[in-house]
């Protein structure tokens, strides 16, 4: 069911001569202004800096990681301690 308009204001569908009029207003007012400028070779740039950019930070984040756990591995190697704890001190043996 199609709004009908309030009495006494025109209605709304309107006619193959109104729209030509329409088109024709908005070619007159629009024709002037310079074309859009295209922004895609802009974004498609700035996406592929951002990846490339990503991407060195993940490699320099693991580069960091693994030299950080390969230097730290022999901290944390119970059997490679550096600093033993020194045995008791021997008894002489009884003559």
């Amino acid at each position: 069911m199609t709004p009908q308009p309030p009495p006494g204001q025109p209605g709304l569908p309107a006619g193959p001569a109104d729209e030509e009029l329409f088109r024709d207003a908005l070619h007159r007012t629009a024709g002037t202004l310079p074309p859009l400028p295209d922004l895609v070779p802009d974004a498609v740039r700035e996406g592929q800096s951002r990846r490339s950019r990503n991407r060195g930070l993940a490699v320099a984040g693991t580069f960091v990681a693994v030299t950080a756990v390969t230097l730290a591995s022999p901290c944390w190697d119970p059997w490679c301690d550096r600093h033993p704890t020194p045995s008791p001190p021997r008894l002489p043996a009884p003559p």
